[in-house]
């Protein structure tokens, strides 16, 4: 009977151990999950409050168009794989970002005929993005502008539902269209994607 007791005891030490530990990393985990939503959303405020030009970023409520009346236009030409280069390499994005396959980008996003669109996502649990659509003319450019900002309201329902700082940074976007050119940019890093784009079109 004592070394049914002792055993048993024993059983019962080790099941309330791994009862013990599991509620242990059970609670490390929660605390890991909590510091890195804090952490992004530190960040996003961080992006919120940086101030730049007027009319250049998106408003918050809804992904708008922005113009850029600078002296690129229709005639002008933009080296957009340069910009792209320049921009994933200046901007700080929370995830690595990798260029889309064409057929894949314009699955997602329908855009002009005649329109050549370079799409860059990264993580699934992210929604930075990088997205440039060179347009055969204005008014396809126009038209896939307001079709990237449906895109982008889409996009934000779905960050909506489970990752709200993710939507908002959506929200404030970096959306703007020159000409023939259309560039989209989603980041916390708003003010130095805006910089590195806006210097291409001056």
């Amino acid at each position: 009977m004592d070394k049914l007791s002792n055993s048993s005891n024993k059983n019962n030490s080790r099941f309330i151990i791994i009862i013990i530990m599991a509620i242990i990393l059970v609670s490390i985990a929660a605390w890991a999950v909590l510091q890195s939503v804090s952490g992004i959303n530190r960040i996003g405020s961080a992006g919120n409050n940086k101030t730049g030009n007027a009319g250049t970023s998106v408003p918050a409520s809804t992904p708008g168009n922005t113009d850029n009346q600078g002296s690129t236009s229709n005639n002008g030409q933009v080296d957009m794989d340069k910009l792209a280069k320049d921009i994933l390499s200046k901007t700080n994005f929370e995830t690595e970002l990798k260029q889309i396959d064409k057929t894949v980008a314009e699955g997602l996003i329908s855009i002009s005929d005649g329109s050549e669109m370079q799409l860059y996502m990264g993580n699934g649990n992210y929604s930075d993005e990088l997205i440039l659509i060179t347009a055969k003319d204005k008014e396809s450019a126009e038209e896939d502008q307001e079709t990237v900002v449906q895109y982008l309201k889409d996009m934000r329902k779905s960050f909506e539902a489970y990752i709200p700082a993710q939507a908002k940074k959506i929200s404030d976007a970096f959306n703007m269209r020159s000409g023939c050119y259309v560039v989209v940019c989603v980041t916390n890093d708003i003010d130095t994607a805006k910089e590195t784009i806006m210097a291409a079109f001056e």
